[in-house]
Formats: C-alpha cells, structure tokens, sequence
C-alpha cells in the first residue's frame, strides 16, 4: 500500500542520552550521523570487526566532527555489554538506536547472518535503556535494510534475503516494548547516501506508531497491509 510522506514530530535526545548507530561501512553512516548531529543528538557509531563488514578501500570511512567510534574486535556478547557500559559511562545512557544493515555487496551470507544475530543480541541488552528512556521522552529501535523497497516483493532488483530477519524483530519489538518507537525500513538500493539519510530521519520523526515497516522505492513510500481475499 502506498502512503504519503510522514508527517514530522520535532524532537530531540536528552544531552544525558545517546544515539547508537551502527556502521554498514557506507556513506549512508556518514550522511545520517551528520544530520543527527547537527539536529544537536549525541552520536556514537558502533563499527563491526572489518573482517565482517568491508569499508570502501579497506580503510574506515571518516565521521563528521564530533561523532565518536566505537569499534568491535569480534561479536561476543562479553565484548558488546563491556561496549555499551562504556558508552554508557562515557557519553549517557542509550535513548535511541539504529541499525544500518551492509548490503549484500560488502558481506557474504555467513557474515551477514552473524550480523543479524548480533541485532538480536543488541535488542536484548537495549531493552532496559530504551525503555527506561521512553519514561521521560520518545525513545526509538530503529532497523534499516536495502532489500528491493518492496519487502522483498519485487521482480527486478537483485538482493540478499538474510536481512529480512530484521523486520520480524522490529514488528515483535513493537508489540513487546509498548512506550519505545520502532521501526523497519526498506530502502531500495538506488538510492544515493544522501536520500537515504533522509528517509531514515524522516521515519525516525514519524508520529504515527501504528506503522512498523516502511519501504521507499522508485514508486514512493510503502508498506504492507493484509486484505481479505475471497476463495475461487
């Protein structure tokens, strides 16, 4: 079902809380961090080991000023909560949090099902955070995927299924943490890193929590709506 763009709820993290953004080892975590930073929110970008995930050239790609890295040696979940009681201590508790999902061309199946179980292990020792933060404001889990824009639905794009794994987690999130915003996001693979970035802080200020997966595509914004079908 198409829908229109959303409307725009205008808000920010406390200067006690933290956006937790995780590295795809694109210029999409460039472009998003800029805009969150410059909306005046405490970013800080978790990178995955570059054996899972590859950066353009082999090197990390730079971040704006004044978004600190945080980065991984391997995927134990020992090493992920000494991470998140670190960037806790450091730089606030963790109010709002986004995936960006590598694309298929960066990491090979096996890694990006590492990747997606991580996610999973990510959610379970955000939840406390999260929704202690959707106490005193608007807290946010957000997953964004590059599948086809279409949930899968589509004939012509060519893509990785693995991250599908995403939105079951995020619409199961929604149901389990009542006061956090979450969301899933397909973003067609032809868009540029700057019109992702947007997409994404534009679901990230939506108003309306009825919706738990979006997907932008050439023909606009989307998402998925049973209908009663009658029987032949």
């Amino acid at each position: 079902m198409h829908l229109p763009a959303p409307d725009f709820w205008e808000f920010t993290l406390p200067h006690f809380r933290t956006c937790l953004l995780t590295d795809d080892g694109s210029l999409i975590t460039n472009r998003l961090a800029k805009l969150l930073s410059e909306r005046g929110w405490q970013v800080v970008v978790l990178s995955f080991p570059q054996s899972i995930v590859s950066d353009t050239g082999g090197d990390r790609l730079p971040l704006p000023q004044g978004v600190n890295r945080i980065e991984l040696t391997d995927l134990s979940e020992q090493q992920l909560q000494q991470k998140l009681v670190a960037i806790s201590e450091t730089y606030g508790a963790i109010g709002a949090f986004i995936h960006l999902h590598p694309e298929h061309q960066v990491c090979d199946a096996k890694s990006e099902k590492s990747i997606l179980k991580y996610v999973f292990l990510l959610a379970k020792h955000l939840k406390r955070s999260l929704n202690q933060a959707a106490l005193t404001g608007r807290s946010s889990f957000l997953c964004v995927a590059h599948l086809d824009g279409e949930f899968g639905l589509g004939t012509i794009i060519d893509f990785s299924a693995i991250s599908g794994g995403l939105f079951g987690l995020t619409k199961t999130l929604n149901l389990e943490w009542e006061k956090v915003f979450c969301r899933a996001i397909d973003l067609s693979p032809e868009f540029n890193p700057e019109t992702s970035a947007h997409f994404i802080i534009a679901e990230l200020h939506d108003p309306n929590s009825l919706i738990s997966e979006v997907g932008y595509n050439s023909q606009g914004r989307v998402t998925l709506v049973s209908e009663i079908a009658s029987l032949p």
